[in-house]
């Protein structure tokens, strides 16, 4: 007994779902694309994804953010050095404390007697 297809409908469908099932399969690897770990997303996609676990942690890698790096901080022994504030600049910075009642005419008077007799 010989069976005689006369159309080809089932092996279009094949053909049809196993494009739609690929599809489907590297979804995370082409979320991941542009990752800076889009390897490592599309290796595991492509070897483990298989399992579903393996195909889930894919996805949850390919759509997590980036980790934001932290700035490198050094501890730098050589801290810049403000440049000489002249006697002049000094009590005109005193002077304008003066005038806006931050210190007195006292410690004014003071500060002006040091600056001018060094």
């Amino acid at each position: 007994m010989t069976l005689l297809y006369t159309s080809g409908a089932p092996e279009i469908l094949v053909i049809i779902f196993i494009i739609v099932g690929l599809f489907f399969y590297f979804i995370p690897a082409f979320v991941g694309r542009n990752k800076r770990d889009s390897l490592g997303i599309t290796l595991l996609n492509i070897f483990l994804g298989w399992s579903v676990l393996g195909w889930i942690g894919a996805l949850i890698w390919a759509v997590t953010s980036e980790r934001k790096d932290a700035p490198i901080m050094y501890n730098n022994p050589f801290q810049p050095v403000a440049a000489p504030v002249s006697n002049t600049e000094q009590l005109m910075e005193y002077k304008k404390l003066l005038d806006a009642g931050a210190i007195t005419q006292e410690e004014y008077d003071v500060k002006k007697s040091k600056l001018l007799t060094v």
